[in-house]
C-alpha cells in the first residue's frame, strides 16, 4: 500500500516512543505498513509495528537521508513525516485508502496534502471529491507537512546537500517550474469530517524545545515524556526562533548557492524540454 518514512535523527530519539505510541493508537492500520525510521546511527523497534531502522551515518545531511530512504521504500506511494508530528485523533482509514488508490490510478496526482491549517495557498476545484488542485504558482506550494507523495516525484525535488528548511523553501520554486500535480484535501472535508491526519501543523517541537501549547495534550495522552531533556519553549523565545528558522536556509552559504543555482538551471532546462 504505502511506505511510511519517519524522518528523524538520533538527537530526536526521545520522540520515537511518543510518535509510534500515537501512531499505533490512532492509526492501528499502520501495523500493515512498510515503515522506515530514517536516522543517523541508532537502531529502534516498537512492538506491533513493522519498523526498519535505516541509518545513514552521523554526518549525513537531511536531504541525503530522505533520498536514501526513498530508495529503500517498498511502495511507490510514500508518507514522509517528521518524528514530532504526533497524531491526536483517529485517522479515517477508509478515506486514507481511497486517496492512496487515487494516486495509484491517476497519473496526474503526484502529491496529496493531508492537513489543512492557517497557511494558505491558491487552489482550484478538481474532478476528485474533497480534493482541490494547488495552482502552479502560489506561495506554500511545496510543504513538508503530512502528505502522500509518489516517491519518484518527491525524489526529484530533493538535493543531498539541503537541510529541511532550505529544501522546503527552494523546492517551492522548483514546483513552480515543474508544475507536478499537487492536491490537498479541501476545507469542506475538514469541516465535515475533521482533519484526516490530525497533528499540530509544525510538530510538537520547535527549534529543539517542546512547544508550550502542546503540553496539556501530551500529558493527557500519558506519554511519559521527560520535558527536562530538551526543555519547554517560552513565549519570549518565539520571535527569536522564528527568525533563526528562516535564517537556517542560509546556514551553509555553499549549499545555498548550489540550491538557488539548481533552480536557475531547472528554469533554463524547462525552456527546451519537459522537466
Amino acid at each position: 500500500m504505502i511506505t511510511l518514512i519517519v524522518c528523524s535523527y538520533d538527537g530526536y530519539s526521545d520522540c520515537w516512543n511518543p510518535f509510534f505510541t500515537q501512531l499505533r493508537k490512532y492509526f492501528p492500520e499502520s501495523k500493515n505498513f512498510d515503515i522506515i525510521l530514517s536516522t543517523t546511527t541508532k537502531s529502534y523497534q516498537f512492538e506491533g509495528l513493522n519498523i526498519k531502522t535505516l541509518t545513514h551515518g552521523a554526518n549525513a545531511p537531511w536531504g541525503q537521508r530522505l533520498k536514501n530512504s526513498l530508495k529503500e521504500a517498498k511502495y511507490d506511494v510514500v508518507l514522509p513525516i517528521s518524528e514530532d508530528y504526533f497524531l491526536r485523533s483517529k485517522v479515517n482509514f477508509k478515506w486514507f485508502s481511497h486517496l492512496v488508490n487515487l494516486m495509484y490510478a491517476n497519473k496526474e496526482i503526484d502529491h496529496i496534502r493531508l492537513l489543512r491549517y492557517r497557511v494558505s495557498w491558491k487552489a482550484e476545484s478538481s474532478n476528485f471529491k474533497y480534493l482541490e488542485k494547488i495552482k502552479g504558482i502560489t506561495k506554500h506550494r511545496f510543504l513538508l507537512i503530512p502528505g502522500l507523495w509518489k516517491k519518484n516525484i518527491l525524489d526529484k525535488y530533493l538535493k543531498n546537500y539541503e537541510n529541511v528548511f532550505m529544501s522546503e523553501k527552494i523546492s517551492g520554486y522548483r514546483s513552480w517550474i515543474r508544475k507536478d500535480g499537487f492536491y490537498s484535501i479541501t476545507e469542506k472535508y475538514v469541516e465535515k469530517n475533521g482533519q484526516l491526519y490530525d497533528t499540530w501543523n509544525s510538530g510538537y517541537i520547535f527549534k529543539g524545545k517542546w512547544v508550550p501549547w502542546g503540553i496539556e495534550f501530551l500529558n493527557k495522552e500519558n506519554l511519559n515524556i521527560d520535558y527536562t531533556l530538551r526543555g519547554i519553549l517560552v513565549n519570549e523565545e518565539m520571535k527569536k526562533t522564528r527568525i533563526a528558522s528562516k535564517m537556517a536556509i542560509f546556514k551553509n552559504p555553499l549549499s545555498s548557492f548550489r540550491s538557488f543555482s539548481s533552480v536557475f538551471i531547472l528554469l533554463i532546462k524547462s525552456l527546451f524540454i519537459k522537466v
